[in-house]
């Protein structure tokens, strides 16, 4: 989950997810009529989701741009990556209160990005009260995350295999949130409500992405929590068997192994309001 190279690599959903939501739904941003806005994306991973689709929506003469992320590696990879004017990389773990980071000596934000990172937060009345907490009043935030995917079933099931349990015991702790609400939009808007936000509008969108095989294999080695926990010369058993999980789902579209795709069904849950 640290790997930031194999992440860029490998992140086609993340990207093409990001780009249909900002086309459809960036307009609903407020930008300052000085165009001097300031904005916080949190859970930028290497940096490219960031540079690529949320600069390019900023005003040209914007005040600050600053991404963070969970991961010390996916920091200094964007770091060396994205060396721009008023663009800033820093650590921030969503899921603790923001009094005690180092993040809240910085000026508030006119507007919040969060993009495939809300699933990742056990905690999410902290995650939410962070948005609140570093917003300006009259601030917006645009939130984007995963609802529900079978991968996290998948681990599940793994996690009760001999085999891998050793490595898995903490599952639960790196399954969205979300996976088994019947309603996770209204689950959802009711904690945003219930931290201050107005105007809050959130929505499910049923979603499928369809890999290759490659493609398949190294997206779910470079987020999987577990990895890097199995000792190397049993990863890639470990993923072998992970991939046939999604074959036996009927998520391979193709039966041979050179030109197999596999395409399952998630949810996402996207989010906007105001402060």
């Amino acid at each position: 989950m640290n790997n930031a190279a194999l992440y860029q690599r490998s992140n086609g959903l993340q990207r093409y997810d990001v780009q249909q939501v900002l086309k459809f739904f960036s307009h609903v941003l407020k930008w300052r009529p000085d165009g001097c806005d300031s904005l916080l994306d949190i859970g930028c991973g290497s940096g490219d989701v960031t540079i690529d689709f949320i600069l390019p929506i900023l005003p040209k003469n914007f005040k600050r741009l600053v991404a963070v992320d969970l991961s010390n590696d996916m920091i200094q990879y964007a770091r060396e990556n994205y060396i721009l004017p008023n663009i800033f990389f820093n650590q921030f773990d969503l899921g603790t209160d923001v009094d005690k980071q180092s993040l809240r000596e910085i000026e508030k934000f006119d507007h919040i990005t969060s993009f495939f990172c809300l699933n990742w937060v056990k905690n999410q009345q902290t995650a939410v009260r962070n948005f609140y907490k570093l917003l300006k009043p009259g601030g917006d935030f645009l939130v984007l995350f995963v609802a529900y995917h079978p991968i996290y079933d998948f681990y599940k099931k793994q996690s009760k295999s001999k085999r891998w349990s050793e490595y898995m015991a903490d599952v639960d702790e790196f399954i969205s949130p979300y996976q088994y609400s019947e309603n996770p939009a209204i689950e959802f808007r009711d904690l945003l409500t219930e931290c201050g936000f107005s105007k809050v509008n959130v929505e499910t969108l049923e979603k499928c992405y369809t890999f290759n095989g490659s493609e398949a294999r190294n997206a779910f080695n470079s987020l999987n929590p577990f990895i890097d926990r199995i000792p190397a010369e049993n990863r890639q058993e470990y993923l072998d068997e992970l991939m046939n999980l999604f074959v036996d789902a009927g998520f391979a579209i193709d039966e041979d192994n050179k030109t197999r795709r596999f395409a399952p069904m998630y949810k996402l849950v996207v989010a906007y309001g105001t402060k």
